[in-house]
Order: structure tokens, then sequence, then C-alpha cells
């Protein structure tokens, strides 16, 4: 049996018979583990309640290096954004991030930079005057470290550099096209200029924060949140549950 310890997010948990749950950790060091904890209602066990999302944890889980499910050692609180679980917009946003670290990120397969990404986007939750734009970032910063991000400079079809007014999309073929290729593809859809010019900022940068200001308008954040959906839904074969949530 060996030991595991790192800092962890809880993505989510379900049961597991009448007394066990199943707590899937999003790890800094180990990447997403499966970890079977005992459930309990008793106040004299206050870890029952560390197992949610959007809480920086302490977590040690222990088992063989080869197999798919760990038991939970302990477990402590290092940061509990607390005020991401007591405010319903920002709880939203926060578990809407969670999902899709969870379908972005694979069993036993480290991916510091997404933890690193994700920690520091929930400290900027906290702060952000405009969480829509910063789930725009999110999402963006995501598809970049996954190697998904969509085809913004150059047709995706023939490769052409693209001029300042060209902004069809097409998210099957996951970019922009040229105003030549643009009449031979179905189910595109244009993209506004000031969108697409947000977009490129926060793909070109090395920093995991850019700076969010100034916001797009508000027809500028339509287009972003247009392109985001259709490309992340065609990249991962599904819409997230959580994207309904967010409407609310």
């Amino acid at each position: 049996m060996a030991l595991y310890r790192s800092h962890a997010f809880v993505l989510h948990t379900y049961k597991l018979g009448e007394t066990d749950q199943i707590v899937v950790l999003f790890m800094r060091d180990f990447g997403k583990i499966r970890a079977v904890v005992r459930r309990s209602q008793s106040p004299r066990r206050p870890t029952a309640g560390y197992y949610q999302p959007l809480m920086l944890l302490d977590a040690i889980v222990y088992g063989r290096p080869s197999q798919t499910l760990y038991r939970m050692h302990s477990v402590d609180i290092v940061q509990a954004f607390r005020p991401l679980h007591e405010e319903f917009s920002l709880l939203r946003c926060g578990l809407y991030m969670t999902e899709l670290i969870d379908v972005a990120t694979h069993e036993r397969e480290p991916a510091p930079e997404l933890f690193t990404l994700f920690h520091a986007m929930l400290h900027a939750l906290l702060e952000t005057p405009c969480s829509t734009l910063l789930l725009r970032h999110f999402e963006l910063r995501v598809l970049g470290a996954l190697g998904y991000a969509p085809q913004l400079v150059a047709c995706v079809q023939c490769a052409r550099d693209l001029h300042e007014h060209e902004g069809t999309f097409s998210a099957r073929l996951g970019g922009l096209l040229c105003a030549t290729c643009a009449p031979s593809v179905r189910q595109t859809f244009v993209v506004g200029h000031e969108a697409l010019a947000y977009a490129r900022l926060v793909l070109a940068a090395d920093e995991t924060n850019v700076p969010l200001a100034p916001s797009p308008g508000a027809t500028a954040m339509q287009d972003l949140d247009r392109l985001l959906h259709a490309h992340m839904t065609f990249c991962l074969g599904r819409e997230l549950k959580s994207y309904a949530f967010l409407q609310l």
C-alpha cells in the first residue's frame, strides 16, 4: 500500500452501498482519483462535511498504484471559499467550472496546469465584477490547455490568414472560415470582431490571468458565449449539465 498526499478539490460524490460513498478528487500531483469514504452523520466526525465541491483540501488517500479505487486516509480544509457556497450566482459559476474540469481530465493523469488554473479562477470569482466574462476566460484557458482551442487566426479549412471582417465560425470544423470557404460549409454562424479580439487575447496570453477589462459589450458577450458553447459541446460530444443552471 502507498500513501498519496496532495492538495485537492472534490469534483463530485456518489453513494456506495448503505454506509460508504465514493469521492472523486482532482489532486494537484496525481490527477483525478476516486476514493472510498465512510459516510457519517455524526457531529463527532467533523470531516463528514468536507467532501463537497469548491473547497481546497489537503487529502491523503492510500492504495496500490495499479488500482482504480482508493481509500481515504485523512482530509483537512485548506481553503473553504465560503462566499462561493453562500451566494447563488457564484455557486452556479463555481459548479460549472467544476464540471468542466471533471470532463476535461482523465483518471490518474496529473494535470497541474489545470489545477493551478482552477484554483486561480476560484480566487478570481470572489473578486471579479463580471463572473460571466470570467467563465468565458476559464473556458478558453481550459480549451487551450487541452489542445482544443478554436482556430481563430487562420481559416480552419484552407489555412489562409483571416481578414479582420471574417468571422464565420464552424463548430464542426473547430474554427473560423474565410470568405471563400464559408459558403461551402453548413451550420455556421457569424461572430463579431470584438468577441474574437478578446478570445484571441486570452488564447495568446502566457500567464494564467489576463486583464478582463475593458469588458466586451453585451453583443460581444453573447457572441463569446455562443462560440464557446457550440465549440465545447462539439468537442465534448454533449452539453455540460450545469450549463442550463447558469441560465437561471
